[in-house]
């Protein structure tokens, strides 16, 4: 019994929810090193405003992955986790935003000095980030207080 001609039907296709998610939220997924991101799903005892920061993206296999780094966490040499890129969703931050944060930040002698976020230049800023030699280098320039009180200006580093 036949309702209808199959080859006059029109209907959009279908693909598995991940592949959907991927083609509908492309903009927000990250795509390189650098990149300020969050978990777009997290679980419920976990923050779901804590910022991670990719040191290394891999799209050559079949489930593309990521190393992050959480940042904010206060710890001197936080953990890297190696997380699933779908599970991620770029995040746009002001850098007001990283005021009261502990951070380190690379002053123009290129000498490297942690200290919690007094004040940024800019409020605004197009966000470079570049991957160096020992981590992710940026522009926005901080000036920092350290442990002893001491400010200091340079970029955000991130090791």
């Amino acid at each position: 019994m036949h309702f209808f001609n199959i080859k006059y039907l029109h209907l959009p296709i279908t693909k598995p929810w991940g592949q959907h998610a991927k083609f509908c939220t492309n903009t927000m997924m990250p795509q390189k090193e650098g990149q300020i991101v969050r978990f777009h799903n997290s679980y419920p005892d976990e923050d779901p405003n804590q910022l991670y920061v990719i040191k290394e993206i891999h799209f050559d296999v079949d489930k593309p992955r990521a190393h992050i780094k959480a940042l904010g966490t206060g710890l001197s040499f936080p953990p890297t986790s190696v997380v699933l890129v779908d599970d991620l969703e770029v995040v746009h931050v002001s850098t007001s935003d990283l005021i009261g944060h502990q951070v380190t930040i690379r002053k123009s002698d290129y000498s490297e000095v942690a200290g919690v976020v007094i004040s940024v230049s800019e409020q605004k800023i197009n966000l470079n980030l570049s991957k160096g030699i020992n981590g992710v280098e940026t522009n926005v320039w901080l000036t920092i207080a350290d442990k002893a009180g001491v400010e200091h200006t340079g970029t955000l580093f991130v090791c």
